[in-house]
């Protein structure tokens, strides 16, 4: 009886243990760098998993970006 006791407390460590390493591995291989990069300000690609910084149009374009009036400031 005591065996099958000592059994059971070890399968239910090792359960236990191989649940938090997956854990600890998915934030490690997903989640960690996803937040590196969006916090940096760039895009995160979850397909592809890079850290892609955003082109504003105007780079591809070549266009001038227009001339807008300062707005008043309202108090």
């Amino acid at each position: 009886m005591n065996s099958w006791i000592t059994n059971a407390k070890l399968l239910a460590l090792g359960l236990f243990l191989a649940a938090a390493l997956g854990m600890l591995g998915y934030d490690m291989i997903y989640v960690w760098p996803a937040q590196r990069c969006e916090r940096g300000g760039d895009w995160w690609d979850p397909r592809d998993g890079q850290c892609l910084t955003p082109i504003p149009i105007w780079r591809i374009t070549a266009r001038a970006l227009p001339k807008l009036p300062p707005e008043d400031a309202k108090p």
